[in-house]
């Protein structure tokens, strides 16, 4: 491991969604980052949107048995702190192999490879609420896919995900969302800008939507 407390994050600079190798490239970044990566949250960014994301599932639905799906799940951070707030039935997904390695010891049901550029390996309606945290971020995936993440969400039920500030315009989640509120597709429960990597004075748009 390099002595650049930086190296994590040097790893984003070359990604780019208009790249049509990209994925393998994004691949290629976790497997590198997969062994640093908690450390490099918790210590270089001081991440806050995986529990600040269970606790918005919290405020709104204790109950614990419902059906939960953790899109782009990385190490299973987010799977950490449902455990931790009681929640049994949660699966996760990645891109990554070496992420997934990691999340195996944070209570998940089932953990797949898969990515969200690309169709999902799960049926229509399937879960009760669905997280995508901290993919939608720079050089990862288009706004386009949060249609693949109403697809695999029950009607009537949740999506929470976050937008990280740097490309809610530039890769038009701002156009996308405003376009699912108008033609009645999802319904935004809860919207709030506020703190996602605090050592990095890093905004995030948190998101909780119904399905309609």
């Amino acid at each position: 491991m390099s002595n650049d407390k930086e190296e994590g994050l040097n790893l984003y600079k070359d990604l780019s969604i208009d790249k049509s190798q990209n994925d393998d490239e994004i691949k290629r970044v976790y497997q590198d980052w997969a062994g640093q990566y908690d450390t490099d949250n918790d210590d270089l960014l001081g991440t806050v949107s995986q529990p600040n994301s269970v606790d918005l599932l919290f405020t709104h639905i204790k109950d614990s048995e419902i059906e939960i799906a953790d899109i782009g799940c990385g190490t299973g951070l987010v799977g950490k702190f449902l455990q931790i707030k009681g929640y049994l039935y949660y699966d996760g997904l990645d891109i990554s192999t070496e992420m997934l390695e990691i999340a195996k010891t944070r209570g998940y049901r089932n953990l797949t490879i898969g990515n969200l550029n690309e169709k999902l390996p799960y049926e229509n309606d399937k879960y009760d609420t669905v997280f995508c945290i901290g993919v939608f971020t720079h050089g990862h995936v288009k706004s386009d896919a949060l249609d693949e993440l109403m697809r695999i969400t029950k009607k009537k039920k949740y999506i929470i995900f976050t937008v990280k500030e740097g490309v809610y315009h530039d890769y038009g989640f701002d156009k996308k969302i405003n376009t699912l509120v108008k033609n009645k597709v999802i319904r935004i429960i809860s919207l709030e800008k506020k703190e996602y990597m605090i050592k990095k004075n890093v905004n995030g748009y948190y998101y909780f939507i119904q399905k309609l």
